[in-house]
């Protein structure tokens, strides 16, 4: 496999960002247009969260919509809603400090905020034209410094999920300054994706979360197996300064299952992630992905800064798909400028049994599902692409490593001899864990 590593030398963080200019959000709020307070015109309580408020949001967005839109003032409180709909031209302005409290009832999955078209109730009758509406030129954005999805005094419970932010069907739309504080629940904070058709949906003007920037966004205390930001289908959007404490910050894992899930055109800059897996993961699963360029990014105390990982075909896509291939990214994606700091506060997923070196055994907490360790940091950068496609990897720098040091791509070879599964039932039984 072809590997760029021009260097293992200090990140460098006045590189010039040039790649992908046109991915990104372009500024149509009207500071001069119609503004509505959700307070003072529509009887908003900051009532602690102890009501669900989702109506109220909707209504202001609906009556904004029907006038072409405008701004939407949600002043600083501590509210609950889920499910709020925005519609194209509205732009929810949320003061810094405000606490959104998910609407999340036992048993269920929820979400905050969809940025998607209406469409008729029943699914079977929906026509092309149905399926290929899109809303456009929407933001929520948190005025002053960050507004806070808060779902962190929920515990994880199976068959319930939770995001803060979807976009699907969506064209030139804007997240800002948004804190998301989880607690190691399913589903990532914010989540793009496709519109799954039976049509040809490549002809269309929009079939995905399009045209957009997501930038200065946290979460903190993400699962293992989600994150910050997860990329289904996405096409000419910008990332930039997102942190995650857990997960991975930026997930580019494109669906497993849906032959329309895949990313284009996708720019990122100063990716932070710390205690987690990662801070940019590359997943294609079957889908036949786009250029992705990134830059400055930083693990602390993570596995790996960054996690590149081999396509591969479910069996039940394809049943759905059978000219299903293996997934790619396109020649030319890349990342630069990489620093990984070690700890042992990582989430370290249990196929990585055989590199961890034994020495560290004794550090290792199987906290998560019977699959995550709370453990070491393996290395910077982990490819396991062997040889399908190429992700081309520049100036790596590593912190602390007592292992790996001269090491700043570690692929399968680099494993110790044996099998990973043996080696983690070996462990539990030495360590008294559950098996």
């Amino acid at each position: 496999m072809k590997r760029i590593v021009k260097s293992v030398l200090p990140l460098c963080i006045s590189v010039l960002f040039t790649a992908g200019a046109s991915a990104k959000y372009t500024e149509v709020m009207d500071p001069n247009g119609p503004v509505k307070n959700l307070k003072s015109d529509y009887g908003l309580k900051d009532d602690h969260a102890a009501s669900d408020q989702s109506a109220i949001f909707q209504q202001a967005i609906n009556e904004l919509a029907v006038r072409g839109g405008g701004r939407i003032i949600v002043p600083k409180g501590t509210y609950q809603l889920a499910g709020v709909k925005l519609r194209s031209n509205i732009h929810l302005l949320i003061d810094a400090g405000t606490v959104l409290k998910l609407y999340w009832p036992a048993g269920t999955k929820s979400m905050m905020f969809l940025m998607d078209a209406e469409r008729p109730e029943n699914k079977k009758k929906w026509t092309e034209k149905d399926e290929m509406t899109y809303i456009e030129n929407v933001s929520i954005r948190g005025v002053g410094g960050p507004f806070i999805i808060d779902y962190s005094d929920r515990e994880r419970a199976k068959g319930e999920g939770s995001r803060g932010i979807l976009t699907k069907m969506v064209k030139n739309f804007l997240i800002e300054n948004l804190d998301v504080r989880d607690n190691y629940s399913t589903y990532c904070g914010i989540t793009l994706t496709p519109q799954q058709t039976q049509y040809d949906s490549s002809k269309w003007p929009v079939s995905r979360s399009t045209d957009g920037t997501i930038r200065n966004c946290r979460i903190f205390n993400a699962s293992p197996g989600y994150g910050l930001t997860q990329l289904h289908g996405a096409q000419t959007v910008y990332f930039e300064n997102l942190y995650a404490k857990g997960g991975v910050t930026l997930r580019l894992e494109t669906g497993a299952l849906g032959d329309k899930t895949a990313v284009y055109d996708i720019t990122a800059k100063n990716i932070t992630n710390e205690n987690g897996r990662c801070a940019v993961m590359f997943g294609p699963h079957s889908a036949m992905n786009g250029l992705v360029q990134v830059e400055n990014v930083k693990s602390i105390s993570s596995t790996y800064a960054v996690s590149i990982g081999k396509g591969g075909v479910k069996k039940k896509e394809l049943e759905n798909n059978p000219d299903a291939t293996d997934g790619i990214f396109a020649e030319g994606s890349y990342v630069k400028n990489i620093t990984a700091v070690f700890g042992k506060t990582a989430q370290v997923k249990g196929q990585m049994m055989m590199f961890i070196p034994e020495e560290y055994y004794d550090d290792l907490d199987l906290v998560w599902e019977n699959k995550f360790f709370r453990g070491p940091s393996i290395g910077g950068v982990k490819d396991a692409a062997e040889g399908h496609f190429t992700i081309n990897i520049e100036n790596v720098k590593l912190e602390g490593f007592k292992y790996n040091a001269d090491k700043p791509i570690i692929t399968p070879a680099d494993a110790r001899p044996g099998k990973w599964g043996t080696e983690l039932r070996k462990w539990k039984a030495e360590h008294g864990a559950a098996q």
